[in-house]
């Protein structure tokens, strides 16, 4: 029977630090029982809910490049943790090998294009400012200057509205200059209230939006089929990287 000739020598970690403390991915275990392929690996010191893409290169000695229509497992797009799993059947892609090959897996981290809560403090300050930083620059800030405008307004014909309530108050010789200081005032407070409404109906809503919004990645900067193949350090023999990179 034909056989995958696999060797297991060394696996390969680049990381920078996060928070204090570097993701780490574990030593991956190989094997091959003749007919499936088994890569096992663990994700370590990072957050359950970080994303990565990881893939699988696998070359024959003479620097082709295997397709793996049939591979599964935890490849793609797959979050942190431990026991990770992926499988391929050679034969499933028509591929029946009988030399020694360079099996190489590799794993990119998303990162995202905007910290959630960091554009939710933008979004208090200025409602629209987390939207503009979210979409990379449109005016969503525009927002923020109708909703101050209306704060301002709400401000001074409240004001207006104490005025005419004094004003009322103090009159009591002439009737209607009292019913008319009166209605002004309730009109100015009638006013006074929309505009203070208005302002917080931007600013929650806003907030609401910015929550809402799912979190984005930035473009991948490596991509399986634009990696260069790693060079084969023992003049042939074949190897397994496990590769963190971003």
């Amino acid at each position: 029977m034909a056989k995958l000739k696999l060797i297991l020598i060394t696996f390969i970690l680049v990381t920078v630090a996060s928070y204090g403390q570097p993701e780490q991915i574990g030593t991956p275990k190989l094997g091959f029982d003749g007919q499936k392929l088994t890569i096992q690996y663990d994700i370590n010191n990072a957050s359950p809910s970080d994303q990565f893409y990881v893939w699988v290169m696998i070359q024959k000695k003479n620097g082709e490049t295997l397709k793996l229509n049939s591979i599964t497992g935890d490849i793609g797009d797959t979050k942190a943790g431990k026991e990770k799993v992926i499988t391929w059947i050679p034969a499933n892609d028509s591929v029946f090998l009988n030399e020694e090959v360079t099996v190489e897996v590799q794993a990119e981290k998303y990162v995202k294009s905007f910290n959630k809560g960091s554009v939710m403090l933008k979004s208090i300050l200025l409602p629209g400012l987390g939207q503009t930083k979210m979409s990379g620059g449109k005016p969503y800030w525009v927002m923020g200057i109708v909703s101050y405008g209306a704060l301002a307004g709400g401000l001074v014909t409240y004001s207006n509205y104490k005025d005419s309530y004094d004003k009322y108050l103090l009159e009591t010789e002439d009737p209607q200059k009292r019913a008319d200081y009166l209605s002004e005032a309730e009109k100015r407070a009638t006013l006074a209230g929309a505009m203070f409404v208005t302002a917080a109906a931007i600013w929650t809503a806003n907030l609401i939006w910015v929550a809402a919004t799912p979190n984005k990645y930035q473009p991948l900067k490596y991509k399986p089929l634009t990696l260069q193949p790693s060079a084969d350090p023992l003049n042939g023999a074949a190897f397994l990287t496990l590769r963190y990179k971003f």
